[in-house]
Formats: C-alpha cells, structure tokens, sequence
C-alpha cells in the first residue's frame, strides 16, 4: 500500500510537524494556528477551519480521535500513518474572517480566551492535587491514579503554554 498524499496548509503542517504537538484538542490546534498567522483572523472561524481539517485528516487515517462524541476530552492523536505520509504543502492561505480594524475587539476576545483558559489550567491544577488525595486515601488504586495525576499534570503544561501564547499576542496587540 503506497503512502497517501494529503494536501496541508503550510502552518497547520508546521504546527503538526512538531513532535511535541500531539494528544491534543481542537481549541489547542486552533491557538496554535491563530498564534502562527501575521494576520489576526477570527476565533469561530479559525475553529470551524480546524476543525474540518481535523475531520478530513481522522478520515484519512492520519489522526486518531480519542474520547466520545460532544465530549470536551476528545483528544487527536497522530497514528502511524501520519509519519508515512505524503504532505503536499499549499500556499499560506487567506485570512480567515479578518478582525475589524478596531484592534479592541481583537483585544477583548484575547482577554476572553485568556481567562476561559486561565480557569480551564485551575480545574485541571485542583484535579491532579485531588488525585494526589485520592492516592493517598486509596493506595491500592495507584496505578490507576497515577496514570490520571500525570495526565491532569500535562494538561496543565498545555494550558500555561496556552496562557504564555495568548498573553504575548495580548502584550503585541497593546503595543
């Protein structure tokens, strides 16, 4: 079987070259995307693009969906296929549903999702700890607990990674 050819655009396929970018959720794809773009483009649009992309790449075989339908845990991972295949990188494309001029708006959205994700990294902070609790009232789930603790734990590493990114196109955006 020969290796598919799948046509990427040229900062998505950046952004997933990265060996450090997997097991990783369609708002985390969309930061990524919307924080390598010279052009500020609009949250909802940026999303709905991802995640078409991500759909047509689980099809292909490229990605893998972990979790349950309309679940906020569904995660994407990169299968095997992934490495074997053949990315036809296209042209940076057009903005997607440019901001207005007024970089207020802008502005006021970056502050939204920086506090959505600041409370999204202090319920998964008060999550590993409450397992850390747990694992102390009940040993004999160790292993269990622990593989939840350190999952809870690189969700948090994600999410500051999140935060340091949206607060230094905040900081650019107020220059």
């Amino acid at each position: 079987m020969s290796n598919p050819s799948i046509k990427m655009n040229a900062q998505l396929n950046d952004i997933l070259q990265d060996e450090n970018f997997d097991n990783f959720h369609v708002t985390q794809l969309r930061d990524a995307y919307l924080a390598s773009s010279s052009v500020a483009q609009d949250f909802i649009e940026a999303r709905k693009y991802v995640y078409r992309q991500i759909l047509r790449l689980v099809k292909k075989g490229v990605l893998l969906k972990n979790g349950t339908k309309n679940s906020k845990g569904v995660t994407y991972q990169k299968s095997e296929l992934f490495f074997k295949a053949n990315f036809i990188i296209q042209s940076k494309s057009k903005p997607l549903g440019l901001m207005t001029t007024n970089t207020s708006f802008g502005v006021q959205r970056l502050e939204e999702r920086l506090k959505e994700t600041e409370i999204d990294l202090l319920t998964s902070i008060g999550e590993s700890e409450e397992y850390m609790r747990l694992y102390e009232s009940f040993p004999e789930m160790k292993i269990h607990l622990e593989s939840m603790y350190l999952q809870a734990r690189e969700n948090s590493t994600k999410l500051l990674g999140q935060i340091k990114a949206i607060k230094s196109v905040l900081a650019y955006q107020l220059k």
